[in-house]
């Protein structure tokens, strides 16, 4: 919309750039100065803020999650002050963290206009199998497009994948022009088999499985109803992988699937407490997974790892 030159059609910071409540206005200003001059490192907020209205040019944040909690509010104070002064801002953030400015200062209600792209719809989501079985002549089902776009979690990406493997597991020997996928011949967990292999997140599943390095006391264990035995992780990650699948679930819901995993109704694990430990287990990037213990939800922030984790959890 503004153009693709930062510094001449826009500014554009990107959370993890942002270390202390002065790097926003920084890394403006080095945008602005090119190459950067010796005027860099003594120049103040005011000064920026002043050149960037002067200039004209919107302020774009970008993955503002990203940026720490604890800066947040000094952020959208300074945010605030310059939007009284005309300069403009376009906060961009994932859909569960879009209040995010407000929540860290109230004074911004009102302030922000919210346009909310959202996920894929499942309709949309189907167009996408429609559209390519059609080029290969392969008639598949409405059912089976909607199982495909149900299992693909809201991410283009994954109903690409469902898809080619729906193709990889029909017959080589006869052209797609003479076969036919319904209900009745579609082997979903086949398909499901083939794309996981696109999509390895061992690594962070087990850091989720795991939990945190134990320290005093072993942890619970819990009889479950199938005749085994976890504790609070393993059981969290099993209820995570029962269906229906998700991208935001309450505290209460997932309360519910571990109740029905649990045999010993008056003895619970401590779900909460586990949750509050998920930001922490993901030691090799950002979190797939996160919780809000304010809004006490969790979200799926890739969709890639929660396909993993609901092809390995159960």
């Amino acid at each position: 919309m503004f153009g693709k030159k930062p510094g001449v059609d826009k500014i554009l910071v990107t959370g993890d750039r942002i270390e202390n409540e002065h790097s926003l206005w920084s890394e403006a200003f080095r945008q602005l100065q090119s190459p950067v001059t010796s005027g860099y490192a003594n120049n103040t907020v005011g000064e920026t803020i002043d050149l960037l209205i002067a200039r004209q040019l919107p302020v774009i944040l970008d993955d503002f999650h990203y940026v720490r909690k604890d800066l947040q509010n000094g952020i959208c104070r300074q945010m605030k002050n310059a939007a009284s002064r005309g300069l403009r801002f376009v906060v961009l953030n994932t859909p569960h963290r879009v209040d995010d400015p407000i929540r860290s200062n109230p004074d911004m209600s009102g302030r922000f206009f919210e346009v909310n792209l959202g996920f894929w719809s499942e309709v949309d989501l189907m167009q996408i199998g429609k559209k390519g079985f059609e080029k290969l002549g392969l008639r598949v089902s409405d059912d089976v497009l909607q199982i495909l776009a149900r299992e693909s979690l809201r991410s283009p990406q994954l109903m690409q994948t469902l898809c080619l493997e729906t193709c990889r597991v029909l017959s080589a020997d006869t052209p797609y022009e003479h076969q036919e996928v319904n209900t009745v011949s579609f082997d979903l967990q086949k398909v499901k088999d083939k794309a996981v292999r696109s999509y390895n997140h061992s690594t962070p599943l087990d850091f989720l499985r795991n939990g945190p390095e134990e320290r005093g006391s072993p942890r619970n264990i819990f009889p479950l109803n199938d005749g085994s035995e976890s504790d609070v992780y393993e059981i969290l990650v099993r209820a995570l992988a029962i269906d229906p699948p998700f991208l935001t679930i309450s505290l209460d819901d997932l309360k519910d699937r571990v109740v029905k995993l649990v045999r010993a109704q008056n003895q619970q694990p401590n779900i909460p407490m586990a949750l509050g430990y998920t930001a922490k287990l993901f030691k090799d990037g950002r979190p797939p997974l996160q919780w809000d213990s304010d809004k006490k939800q969790l979200t799926v922030v890739d969709p890639h790892f929660y396909f993993y984790l609901r092809y390995k959890g159960k």
